[in-house]
């Protein structure tokens, strides 16, 4: 599918008005967001054999246990019907570093401010038959509000030069059209069970005009003409040494399988929690 025919599946702008109206893009603000996130990515991914069955039925890693870590969510009647977790950088690296890091190192080696988006799912059982994203312009809609919300994150409030992310090859021209490069090629990932992954990245500091550049006016307006509201960021939870004792003692072996060297970075970064 090329670039045209993704304009094309572009639904009335009142009607998709109606769908997105109901719709409230933001940091998740508490525990039972997280675990509405959480939980929507293990069904999403369990349903697609990217991640293996578990009795806690919840998708999330240590890099959630980081404060700089924000997680996205897509709001409806108090539901989490999407998510993506934004993940900065830092000495624990990003998820995508298990076969991605050569690439990585490369920003990194030129003082490049970095994040990966991760555990990005939304509830198919809102969409008739699962139809894929490309071809179904309501969830293609969510999807991109929601980055959008993610985009004005990592761009105006962590001024970030670079989104990585890891795809299943069959998105790739989703990301494509958004702008998104090749940082690698095709290989297995692990974190996702096996499934195929390609790396991908946008370059923060050129998107925009690369934009205008290629005449992208529907992509365009929706990315740079308006601003996601601060309100939106400022509802950010912070983690509380309980919630942290939730999700990563109680509710996982996170903890408890990590090395020294993360939980020591870990501690660091709440030095007055007691997570032992």
């Amino acid at each position: 599918m090329d670039e045209t025919k993704v304009t094309t599946i572009l639904p009335d702008q009142s009607v998709l008005d109606n769908f997105l109206n109901l719709i409230e893009y933001k940091a998740a603000s508490s525990r039972e967001e997280l675990e509405g996130a959480y939980s929507l990515v293990y069904r999403e991914y369990l349903r697609r054999g990217y991640v293996k069955e578990s009795s806690t039925g919840l998708k999330f890693s240590i890099y959630n246990a980081l404060p700089d870590t924000t997680t996205f969510v897509a709001v409806v009647d108090n539901k989490v019907i999407s998510t993506a977790t934004l993940i900065t950088d830092s000495p624990l690296g990003l998820p995508m570093d298990e076969i991605y890091h050569r690439e990585l190192e490369t920003f990194r080696r030129n003082k490049k401010k970095l994040c990966e988006i991760s555990m990005l799912a939304s509830d198919t059982e809102l969409f008739v038959n699962g139809i894929s994203l490309m071809l179904n312009s309501k969830k293609m809609f969510l999807i991109f509000y929601l980055f959008k919300t993610v985009f004005d994150y990592a761009i105006r409030v962590l001024k970030l030069d670079y989104i990585c992310i890891t795809i299943n090859p069959k998105h790739a021209l989703t990301y494509d059209f958004l702008l998104f490069k090749d940082l690698g090629g095709l290989k297995r990932y692990n974190n996702a069970n096996g499934a195929p992954a390609i790396g991908k990245y946008l370059d923060l500091n050129s998107v925009e005009n690369e934009c205008r550049e290629k005449k992208k006016e529907g992509l365009y307006r929706m990315f740079f003409l308006k601003k996601t509201p601060p309100e939106k960021y400022n509802c950010k939870i912070k983690l509380s040494e309980e919630d942290l004792r939730y999700f990563f003692i109680e509710k996982s072996d996170i903890f408890k399988n990590a090395s020294p060297a993360q939980m020591e970075y870990i501690k660091s970064c709440y030095p007055s929690y007691n997570l032992i």
